[in-house]
């Protein structure tokens, strides 16, 4: 999951790729993966994307990339409790093809405290409901998984303003979208292996039919505490 502005140079108006996107993925040794990305569904209504991230199944049959399910929450933390993100801002474009670098994504953890819940009446500059927060969301960083004080990912970044050189220096403002508004959106199966795990926990009359992310929660695909209902 991430917002759907990040895409604007990989996916055309019409949803078809035109340059290679790639998640970064952290294994259990400290071995990063750049896996490369299938495919996107864009919601934009609210500024939101799933993307199908590809395990290289084909390359390497004994040993795919997992995903892991991490805990999703549609619970509003208090006010003035503690939010984290984990974000790439302001990295340098990689390049591969140089042999006089090594190409280093530079990724941390930046916190901050939960303001309030906004309806979109109360915030125009925002297409949908959002969460107003402190964290520092400089260029780059849109996108990332935001935290709550139990560690379960509660929206994704989407905007922030940069202070910075101001009278309004170090008092960070940021908008991060729930988790909630992506629950009625819909996502393509049609590249899940056949016979396998993903596959199989969707009845028979949902395949090559429309999807709900809600829905992929009631089959498993998605954890959420406390579990959907």
């Amino acid at each position: 999951m991430t917002v759907s502005h990040v895409l604007e140079e990989l996916i055309n108006e019409q949803g078809k790729a035109t340059n290679t996107g790639f998640i970064v993925h952290l294994a259990g040794d400290t071995a990063i993966y750049l896996r490369r990305v299938l495919g996107f569904n864009r919601y934009k209504k609210a500024d939101l994307a799933l993307g199908h991230a590809d395990n290289y199944k084909r390359q390497y049959p004994h040993c795919p990339l997992m995903n892991l399910r991490p805990l999703l929450s549609l619970e509003l933390p208090p006010a003035g409790s503690q939010v984290v993100t984990y974000a790439y801002p302001e990295n340098e474009v990689l390049d591969f093809a140089s042999k006089d670098q090594v190409p280093t994504i530079r990724g941390d953890y930046y916190d901050g405290v939960f303001q309030r819940f906004l309806k979109i009446s109360e915030n125009p500059s925002m297409p949908c409901p959002c969460y107003e927060t402190t964290i520092e969301i400089r260029s780059g960083a849109s996108g990332g998984p935001v935290f709550d004080n139990r560690g379960r990912i509660i929206g994704v970044n989407c905007r922030g303003w940069d202070f910075r050189g101001t009278e309004f220096e170090n008092k960070n403002l940021s908008y991060v979208i729930p988790v909630r508004e992506a629950l009625s959106m819909n996502v393509s199966h049609l590249l899940l292996p056949d016979h396998s795990w993903e596959l199989n926990q969707i009845s028979q009359e949902k395949r090559g039919n429309a999807i709900t992310f809600a829905e992929l929660a009631r089959y498993g695909h998605v954890v959420f505490d406390p579990p959907l209902r």
